[in-house]
């Protein structure tokens, strides 16, 4: 009885207290992050290397081995799991659960850093488990005129979508991609006495960029380098060698020098057409809503800008958060 006429005497100001509860209940609806899942961080990583061209036994010696007794005396590490195969290695680290873990992605980036004995061309990454960790968009790349479509979507489009400031990271699909590919002879290699380390001297010294000097131009002091690039198939060929005996060979002496094409991680198709698939994962502390407006507006600017070019939105985690709002209004209202 007492809140009855409370409300009979006082209408206006029950009004507006109801007419405040709807507003700031719709504004912090619409000002809120919407995901789809929350963000939680599980307490495991993985660090990964790849070394191409190696055995797994080789690879088990050589950086497996040296990685988990670096990692196996980090503080809270409670389980180590690791997997071998040729050329790549993953060791999956488990920690107890009231681990920091910034503070342990930290202490384990440091640790590899400290690693002594990989082989020059090893870098180990550390990647964390996250359930938001999986691509946000995937979007289908096709174009009308480009025979080349892996490179065109590497140099054109991937750039314009790594560049927005929602986006982790742009993951490609599909396609393949032109490279000279060069298959040594052994037998050539034992007659004239060639090492796999003279071979990648001369290739290394095939293209490469060293300063020259200063020169002055008006009021500018400019610096000149110069570069030596071998680019061309026939250029490869002509690859000089330096023996250990003294003589020299070249490129075409001892290997097998040709152009073939390489699948870029499978195969992508739309609608029955070949394309070339993107996967965008977003930022940490982006939202799934917030990358879906700056890859739209960057695929408006790609497609405006070639008339040829069409990019599909083929899968996107915001349409999935929006239905289900969608879905728990309508709830909402039916209870009501």
């Amino acid at each position: 009885m007492g809140i009855t006429r409370f409300v009979l005497k006082r209408p206006v100001t029950v009004f507006m207290a109801l007419l405040c509860l709807i507003v700031f209940g719709i504004s912090s609806v619409f000002s809120a992050d919407l995901e789809q899942m929350p963000d939680t961080d599980q307490p495991m990583m993985i660090v990964s290397a790849s070394y191409s061209g190696t055995s797994p036994e080789d690879m088990d010696e050589l950086v497996t081995q040296p990685i988990e007794d670096q990692v196996s005396t980090l503080e809270g590490v409670k389980s180590m799991t690791s997997n071998t195969s040729e050329g790549r290695t993953m060791v999956m680290l488990e920690y107890d659960y009231d681990t920091d873990m910034d503070e342990a992605y930290e202490n384990l980036k440091q640790g590899l850093d400290r690693i002594r004995g990989l082989p020059d061309d090893v870098e180990p990454s550390v990647m964390r488990m996250n359930n938001n960790a999986n691509a946000n968009i995937m979007l289908s790349v096709s174009h009308k005129s480009q025979e080349n479509l892996y490179d065109y979507v590497d140099q054109v489009v991937l750039p314009e979508f790594e560049r927005l400031s929602t986006v982790a990271e742009v993951e490609t699909m599909g396609g393949s991609s032109e490279y000279i590919r060069a298959e040594l002879l052994s037998d050539m290699m034992d007659q004239y006495q060639v090492t796999i380390n003279d071979i990648t001297s001369a290739m290394n010294g095939a293209s490469l960029s060293y300063p020259s000097g200063d020169a002055v131009a008006g009021n500018l002091e400019l610096s000149v380098s110069t570069m030596a690039e071998s680019s061309t198939l026939d250029e490869l060929l002509q690859v000089p060698i330096i023996t250990s005996s003294g003589k020299m060979v070249y490129l075409e002496d001892i290997a097998h020098v040709y152009y073939t094409e390489e699948q870029r991680g499978g195969v992508s198709r739309y609608n029955g057409q070949e394309t070339i698939s993107l996967s965008i994962t977003k930022q940490q502390s982006s939202t799934a809503m917030a990358l879906s407006e700056e890859v739209k507006e960057a695929i408006e600017i790609l497609e405006g800008s070639d008339e040829d070019l069409e990019i599909r939105v083929a899968r996107d985690e915001a349409d999935s958060i929006l239905e289900s709002l969608k879905d728990v209004a309508v709830t909402m209202i039916w209870q009501c």
